[in-house]
């Protein structure tokens, strides 16, 4: 389902936020953060019913789901055009970082010897607000072929990120359901008066 939004809205549903599902636990995770991350900004959610019935294998559960959400994106997408939800006209794409920023940034602490600390905690993206002014000056000498190529390579890495994040998940799921199997055996052993 997050791969259906992300075809509308690629902006607001990141898929590396779910992992593909066997268990029914899993799946009602991705179903929440579905709901929770993307549904709420499009104006609406799913219910719990809803969304254990697909779980669930449910007949006929998808496709009242797919209906629904169709209405509903078709219904943001009148209301509200071709924006991005949860975001301003002046956030959503047009900005760029060579744009002077329409408002002043809050909460950004500065120090000589310090990184930029952002309001979001480490690793948060930094605003394009904030590079603006350096931008101009900075960029002024580079050409534009080693721009666009710094800007390749950073997309390239931003993908690698998520593809190892999401490994990093599915071991970690995997190391969950080894120590359940693990403990259930300890638990068979325990009872059979062998450990």
């Amino acid at each position: 389902m997050a791969e259906v939004v992300h075809h509308f809205y690629p902006k607001i549903v990141e898929l590396h936020n779910y992992s593909s599902a066997n268990g029914l636990q899993q799946k009602m995770y991705n179903w929440n953060t579905l709901n929770a991350k993307v549904f709420k900004r499009l104006g609406f959610m799913v219910t719990r019913q809803d969304c254990e019935a697909c779980c669930n294998c449910k007949p006929g559960a998808v496709e009242r789901v797919l209906k629904l959400i169709k209405v509903k994106i078709a219904k943001f997408k009148e209301e509200n055009g071709d924006a991005i939800p949860g975001m301003l006209p002046a956030q959503a794409g047009q900005q760029t970082m060579f744009q002077q920023p329409q408002q002043p940034m809050q909460g950004v602490m500065m120090s000589r010897n310090a990184p930029l600390q952002m309001p979001g905690g480490v690793g948060a993206p930094m605003p394009m607000g904030v590079m603006a002014p350096l931008a101009g000056k900075m960029n002024s000498g580079i050409a534009p072929e080693l721009l666009a190529e710094r800007d390749t390579v950073i997309s390239e890495l931003r993908e690698t990120n998520q593809i190892l994040e999401t490994k990093v998940r599915k071991l970690e799921q995997l190391v969950r359901l080894k120590d359940a199997k693990i403990q259930t055996l300890m638990a068979k052993l325990q009872a059979a008066g062998l450990a």
